[in-house]
């Protein structure tokens, strides 16, 4: 594993997330001038139940990803019980839909389609626990033919043949069905050794570790729940939906960092993290601030109805990028810990790990929002406040919460391991893109505010252009370690290796 590359799959992850921006938006653009709001809020409220039902899957891919980075030979354990696990999952969620539909409606034809979407995510999310253990890069391409799958079935499932809800979820499983067999065909030679039910009985026996590490994200997504019964509309849930689809985008800048845990497990330095955090800062700036003064047209892309939640979109945007760093920190923390490596392994010493603990605060923080938002949403639903507004407060409590975890994380981190900021870099990170700023106020695209998306679209991409050209010539003019950095790079993707 110390032969991981961490600017090489970092960028190549990134790369593939920012083209991902791309498709994902021209499948979005198809899908949100079809669907209605009801629609698509539908759609998103399904698929955040769906997410209950991968839970076991989180099991078996925690452990993996971790065995892998330690060089043991697990993938066929892996990979053939979450095969088997997502079966049983399909079938229980048929069993509990007339109780979702009954709320929410659904066709019969578009509930098989959320099954089928269960029983291949399953495979396709533990070949990529496999890649993350393995070679990171390969999830960036994977992501890449996930991505350009989805338009063009989407296009001709929606576009074309007008299948509405239908084809949207086909069109998404039909894409990770491809993107599992990339996935297959490229990692097959991990596939060495024998299926072990000792394995799977070992991840088993130390399942409440990734079921503590998953329950803060499950308990999070209970905020849809939330947010549909306490107001008796989707359309808060649309809204949340539609806004993250481009705050999420901030995220991706994460993905610079995707090589940094297995090579803190295969014994990665504070050297690591400076410069996994460097590299993550050099692209997140410019993408939040450019949400920040482009959140209004940005919106109109999707619906003109949208266009109202642009502040929605600038909190979400700070929300996300103080995400990223608080992925970044608690990675660091668990990616340190070496309390698994022990032969005789204790629950009383792998309770008070840092493998347990910082779950446990997660689920807490978790637990924390969604408390707060319920009080919140019930007391502006009584005021009788806009869809809008209850929607701008879910963000906020959201972001409230992960400020108060990241910097947490960030005093552990620094406690358990040295690594320092390199502040003048991030000075000129933050001055390149206030300029970038500024011209885009200058040349701010008043006219993309518009229901025709072709007028949106010529109006917004310059300007869009505009930002990326003006940020990075500021910076590679301003930044040495720039320009050393992008030769290096240049030098690294020359290299071939059998991935």
């Amino acid at each position: 594993m110390s032969s991981i590359r961490l600017r090489y799959s970092g960028l190549v992850n990134f790369i593939s997330r920012i083209i991902s921006v791309g498709t994902g938006l021209m499948f979005t653009i198809v899908v949100s001038r079809r669907l209605s709001e009801e629609a698509f809020g539908t759609w998103q409220f399904y698929s955040s139940i769906l997410s209950y039902f991968t839970i076991p899957l989180c099991i078996v891919n925690y452990w993996l990803i971790r065995d892998l980075g330690r060089g043991r030979t697990v993938v066929k354990s892996g990979v053939f019980f979450n095969s088997f696990l997502s079966l049983i999952l399909a079938l229980a969620f048929l069993t509990v839909l007339p109780v979702f539909s009954s709320q929410v409606f659904i066709d019969m034809p578009t509930a098989c389609a959320f099954v089928l979407w269960i029983i291949v995510i399953y495979h396709t999310a533990s070949l990529e626990a496999v890649s993350q253990g393995t070679a990171p890069q390969v999830i960036g391409y994977g992501i890449i033919v996930f991505e350009i799958s989805k338009v063009i079935i989407g296009a001709i499932l929606v576009g074309y043949m007008r299948l509405l809800l239908l084809g949207a979820v086909l069109s998404v499983d039909l894409a990770l069905l491809i993107q599992a067999l990339y996935y297959f065909l490229k990692l097959s030679k991990y596939f060495r050794g024998n299926f072990s039910l000792e394995d799977v009985q070992r991840w088993f026996r130390m399942s409440f570790v990734p079921l503590i590490s998953a329950a803060p994200s499950f308990v999070t997504m209970l905020d849809v729940l939330v947010l549909t019964f306490t107001t008796g509309s989707i359309l808060p849930v649309a809204y949340v939906k539609v806004v993250n689809l481009f705050a999420s985008a901030i995220a991706f800048s994460g993905a610079l960092a995707i090589g940094l845990y297995p090579k803190l497990l295969s014994g990665g330095t504070g050297r690591d993290i400076e410069s996994s955090i460097d590299l993550v800062l050099m692209f997140l700036i410019p993408m939040v601030f450019g949400q920040l003064v482009l959140a209004e047209p940005l919106l109109y892309i999707l619906r003109e109805e949208y266009g109202p939640l642009y502040n929605v979109l600038r909190v979400s945007s700070l929300c996300y990028a103080i995400i990223v760093f608080k992925g970044i920190f608690s990675m660091v923390i668990q990616g340190i810990e070496r309390v698994d490596e022990m032969e005789n392994l204790t629950l009383k010493k792998l309770a008070g790990s840092y493998l347990m603990k910082i779950p446990l605060i997660e689920l807490m923080g978790s637990i924390s929002y969604v408390a707060i938002l319920s009080l919140t949403v019930k007391i502006l639903h009584d005021l009788g406040s806009s869809s809008v507004l209850i929607s701008l407060s879910s963000i906020s409590c959201s972001l409230l919460v992960n400020i108060i975890l990241t910097l947490y994380y960030l005093k552990v981190s620094r406690n358990i391991v040295r690594y320092r900021f390199n502040f003048y870099r991030i000075f000129k990170f933050l001055l390149s893109g206030a300029i970038m700023s500024i011209l885009l106020l200058l040349f701010y695209p008043e006219s993309a505010k518009s229901e025709q998306i072709f007028i949106v679209m010529v109006s917004l991409m310059p300007a869009v252009l505009l930002g990326i050209i003006v940020y990075f010539t500021i910076l590679f003019i301003i930044d040495g370690e720039l320009r050393k950095s992008l030769v290096a790079t240049l030098k690294s993707f020359r290299i071939r290796k059998n991935d």
